[in-house]
């Protein structure tokens, strides 16, 4: 199973697109499809992803992997503070 940023462009391959591909496009059909961040099982929505960009289209694949990797990794580092402080709380720390 892909993660990332290869689960977005298996996404856009699945489905025949070729690049050039619209963000607002990716949106309307996969706002809802969720994507593995990790293989430690972190995901979120296709739409959280692409609400977080600045970019109407994607120009390639390697234009979604510059774009959206720091997106990802932003994200996981969030989650997985949040982690760290719940398993500190609950350890009475």
């Amino acid at each position: 199973m892909a993660v990332g940023t290869d689960a977005v462009v298996e996404l856009i391959e699945e489905d025949g697109s070729s690049y050039p591909v619209s963000v607002a496009r990716l949106e309307r059909q996969y706002a809802l499809a969720n994507v593995d961040l990790d293989e430690r099982g972190y995901s979120t929505t296709v739409g959280e992803l692409l609400a977080a960009v600045d970019v109407d289209r994607f120009e390639s694949r390697e234009h979604v992997e510059e774009v959206l990797d720091p997106v990802i990794r932003r994200e996981l580092a969030e989650r997985r503070g949040l982690l760290d402080r719940i398993r500190a709380f609950l350890r009475g720390g």
